[in-house]
């Protein structure tokens, strides 16, 4: 059954109803028709297409924000952006940073309409995860950083090293050493606190993604130059946008307007910047149009007609199991 939508009175309605006499009625009348605007579910709001939709990402240090422009540079006010121009849509695309636990209790919440940004699927829990997932947007790597060259055969290698560590971070393939007492794990709150205990020897290594280690580590100040490895089994991340409106029109239309971004000029030069890069992008044909599915038609209860935006074909292997 489908739920029916309070009524809200515009402006025009309530100045209508209160215009008449401007008695003590038409002061009534004004009261009620402002109690009935404010007594509008938040909920039944927030759902409605042209209020737009909120873009998480929880990733608030470089190469994904900036620290010094928050609001215009990184990867994540970039992509934004991009999308915003990509997808044309007539509703904002508000970009929202958010610590992760707040991302992930958001996903997990059955009211949340948006899209969050360079997750990967796999670490997720299935609530969470819910939704439609784009295509690549870049891949990524989870390191081990050092200062001095690790020779390294196997975890066990790491055996009496101190490891640098977020506080509240799970490191699935290094916990049974840390719970073993292999390895000492020492907490600090972001990366770049941890990059400067390693340069002052507090820390034997940290862990962190390419990525972070490309935007965070001319901010941790060392004299020295960081070095990185992979684990000797590589720890790859791809990572994704995951879409989840109501209006399915408008997720198929979000999807294409991010395949089109991920694949663009603009968004390679950005990765490049940080010596990142995607996949699925380097293919012979040319760019398509979206099929008439993938745009809103305009009607009272969606968006106007969407514009067209150029889409660049995946392979199924770089698309999302």
């Amino acid at each position: 059954m489908d739920a029916v939508m309070p009524h809200r009175a515009s402006a025009s309605e309530v100045v209508r109803t209160a215009a008449p006499d401007g008695g003590v009625a038409s002061t009534k009348a004004l009261v009620a028709a402002l109690v009935g605007l404010l007594s509008v579910p938040m909920d039944a709001i927030a759902r409605e297409p042209r209020t737009g939709y909120v873009v998480l990402n929880s990733y608030s240090q470089p190469p994904f924000v900036q620290a010094d422009d928050a609001m215009e540079t990184g990867l994540a006010p970039t992509f934004v952006r991009l999308l915003r121009e990509a997808s044309r849509l007539p509703v904002p695309l508000t970009l929202e940073t958010v610590p992760r636990k707040r991302l992930e209790m958001r996903l997990e919440g059955p009211r949340f309409e948006g899209l969050a940004l360079f997750l990967a699927p796999e670490f997720l829990s299935k609530e969470a995860k819910a939704g439609r997932w784009s295509v690549p947007l870049l891949v990524d790597e989870n390191v081990l950083v050092s200062l001095r060259p690790f020779q390294m055969a196997s975890l066990e290698d790491l055996t009496g090293l101190r490891f640098g560590a977020i506080a509240g971070h799970i490191y699935r393939v290094l916990a049974p050493y840390v719970e073993a007492q292999k390895i000492k794990r020492e907490d600090a709150p972001d990366h770049i606190s941890n990059l400067k205990k390693l340069c002052l020897g507090r820390v034997d290594f940290v862990v962190m993604s390419r990525s972070e280690l490309a935007g965070s580590s001319e901010l941790a100040g060392c004299a020295q130059p960081f070095r990185w490895r992979s684990f000797p089994g590589p720890q790859v991340i791809v990572r994704r946008v995951v879409v989840r409106v109501s209006d399915e029109r408008v997720t198929d239309h979000l999807l294409a307007a991010t395949e089109a971004v991920a694949c663009s000029q603009a968004w390679q030069t950005a990765l490049q910047r940080y010596q990142l890069s995607t996949v699925g992008c380097g293919t012979t044909s040319g760019p398509q149009r979206p099929r008439p599915a993938e745009a809103a038609p305009n009607t009272a209860q969606s968006h106007e007609r969407l514009g067209n935006t150029g889409i660049r074909s995946v392979p199924p292997a770089a698309r999302s199991p």
